[in-house]
């Protein structure tokens, strides 16, 4: 990328392992950190959108390292990650609040719904509560802290000067007012990238004689108007699908791999499990264990199946963002197969060679395209008919999911 968004996670990423294609089965904040904690895809975890709870057979991260005996921390930005939703489960401390003066965004009063309080938090203060649990941490056993940062998201509103930093000395940029928009998310990149060096760094200092194990993965992508659509959630090209997923810990994991083989969030929370050392069965995770990969070098299984699906959306939604239906996807190699929607027809794309989606080659790889369809429509029929998570939230939370746009 020709902008300098990301220097810390371009260091971090030397030092450590970086997953080239590494995917969120679901574009979308609530899934895709269900399926990050759980290792299960959403119709196991029971989150089909922002809003639902997690379903509580369904074991986290959190609750098996807890009962490991580590200390468990959590620091979360946005409300659609707060503790009613299932997302404190496991964690001795769980910060979720988001008072309006630390607010990233102004939606606290948004289309005429006004909310007691806010419903984020700018990196900056997140940060800063983390790095204050740290300080009160036991040396005497070992820690485990997740630190949710919800910048960059929309509305993309940087603090002052981070503009200035990712642009190119002299550069005549922006030229449109879109260009704009990708200038204020890259220095949110910019500032969130900042704010993961100063966790980093501090965590070092608090960090076991077996030195620190870092991980650092995003939730979903941003569309950018690349297919059409500036946001999230509405559709599984790879510019939402495909996120970002590195490892690093020195002595363990090896430095300067770049692996392309398609990986997911669902492999996560197992692979961290191995590489610590803690049994993972009580989570029956749909994940893989990618640890031995991380250590000896090896490469993840290149023909390996990965599935996506869109979030649930409801009537309304589909009026106001003019989608309808359900959309399902499939990886497998270079091929990712997209099922026919309200909005077109299936898609099949050789992303080897066609990296960004411009050409899709429905009826054009028959042999593929009839593979890739009957595995999909195999998979899908296992999801169907699964109880999803509780729906049910007070008045004061309808309003600030209502605000995001995540109910009716």
């Amino acid at each position: 990328y020709a902008h300098p968004t990301t220097p810390v996670l371009d260091t971090l990423g030397r030092e450590g392992t970086v997953f080239e294609d590494a995917y969120t089965p679901t574009p979308t904040t609530g899934p895709s950190h269900s399926t990050l904690f759980t290792s299960g895809y959403p119709a196991a975890h029971g989150v089909l959108k922002n809003g639902y709870a997690m379903l509580a057979e369904r074991r986290t991260l959190a609750e098996v390292l807890r009962g490991a005996g580590w200390q468990t921390g959590a620091v979360v930005s946005a409300f659609p990650l707060a503790a009613r939703f299932g997302y404190g489960r496991g964690f001795e401390h769980f910060d979720d609040e988001f008072p309006v003066e630390t607010a990233s965004s102004p939606w606290n009063e948004w289309e005429g719904f006004r909310l007691r309080g806010g419903f984020d938090r700018r990196g900056d203060a997140t940060t800063d509560r983390a790095l204050a649990w740290l300080a009160r941490t036991s040396p005497a056993r070992p820690w485990f802290l997740w630190v949710h940062y919800f910048d960059p998201h929309a509305p993309y509103d940087p603090p002052p000067g981070y503009r200035r930093l990712v642009r190119d000395v002299g550069e005549r940029w922006p030229a449109k007012p879109l260009d704009e928009q990708i200038v204020a998310y890259d220095a949110e990149v910019r500032f969130t990238d900042e704010q993961v060096g100063r966790l980093v760094r501090e965590a070092e200092t608090k960090g076991s004689s077996g030195g620190l194990l870092v991980v650092v993965a995003a939730d979903h992508g941003e569309g950018l108007m690349s297919h059409g659509w500036m946001e999230h959630g509405v559709n599984l090209y790879e510019e939402l699908v495909r996120t970002l997923l590195l490892v690093r810990w020195p002595g363990h994991v090896r430095a300067g791999q770049r692996l392309h083989a398609p990986v997911g969030l669902i492999d996560v929370a197992p692979t961290v499990l191995a590489l610590l050392g803690v049994p993972s069965t009580s989570m029956q995770p749909q994940g893989e264990d990618l640890s031995r990969v991380l250590g000896d070098g090896g490469a993840p299984p290149a023909n390996r199946l990965l599935f996506f699906q869109r979030r649930l959306y409801t009537e309304r939604d589909q009026q106001e963002l003019a989608v309808g239906g359900e959309e399902f996807g499939v990886r497998m190699g270079a091929w990712k197969y997209v099922s026919a929607s309200a909005q077109g027809p299936p898609e099949l794309f050789d992303l080897d060679q066609d990296p960004g989606e411009t050409r899709n080659l429905h009826t054009r790889a028959a042999d593929v395209e009839e593979r890739l369809a009957a595995t999909l429509q195999q998979w899908v029929a296992t999801q169907r008919g699964r109880p999803a998570g509780a729906r049910s939230v007070d008045p004061d939370d309808v309003a600030r999911l209502r605000a995001l746009g995540y109910v009716e």
